[in-house]
């Protein structure tokens, strides 16, 4: 009988630690023998399966984008038929649908961008994806207005959101939540009304 392939489980094992490490200790602290040891593997390991430090950066930020992706999918497959903007608006800035280590690895990814064109064109990417799939709820529900608005409307609610939910490890967030959703919400009703 042929030995089970390891490969994937032990790359998975890697880029969790990778992640860990990168959302405790930044992008640059996030190095191979941290990474290794909270694998619970060999260094050498480390670079059979998934490479250099650089392979690993990104083999991490795909992950990344791809959960990202897959989670805003997510939330705009569940949305209602009506009412999808408010919705959205509601989801967004609930603490409870925050993953606490993807924002600290968001956080750390742009961070870094200052120093590594390679991140920032991935973490450009990012930040516009999520903004396009904001604009395409909003055409939804207002489908007669005017493009440029709705994505003046959505690239406001996203940096919003951005900064509120990079603020929620401060904990007794309550009031910054609130008035930060409510000033989403009246970006939102710029669009009902129509002004």
């Amino acid at each position: 009988m042929a030995r089970p392939n390891i490969q994937n489980e032990r790359r998975n094992q890697i880029l969790d630690a990778f992640e860990s490490c990168v959302a405790r200790y930044g992008v640059e602290g996030a190095t191979l023998a941290r990474t290794a040891k909270l694998a619970g593997l060999a260094r050498p390991l480390v670079r059979h399966n998934v490479g250099n430090r650089d392979r690993l950066l990104e083999a991490l930020v795909d992950r990344f984008l791809e959960k990202s992706r897959s989670s805003m999918a997510a939330m705009v497959s569940a949305l209602p038929a009506e009412n999808r903007s408010r919705t959205a608006i509601d989801w967004l800035f609930d603490p409870t649908y925050s993953d606490p280590q993807l924002v600290r690895i968001s956080n750390s990814l742009i961070a870094a961008s200052t120093e590594s064109p390679f991140l920032a064109a991935k973490m450009q990417v990012w930040l516009s994806d999520f903004i396009a799939r904001l604009d395409e709820v909003l055409a939804e529900d207002f489908p007669d207005t005017d493009p440029a608005k709705i994505a003046a409307v959505s690239t406001g609610i996203t940096g919003i959101y951005f900064n509120v939910e990079a603020l929620y490890p401060l904990r007794k967030t309550d009031a910054l939540v609130a008035a930060s959703k409510q000033a989403a919400i009246l970006l939102l009703e710029s669009l009902e009304t129509g002004q």
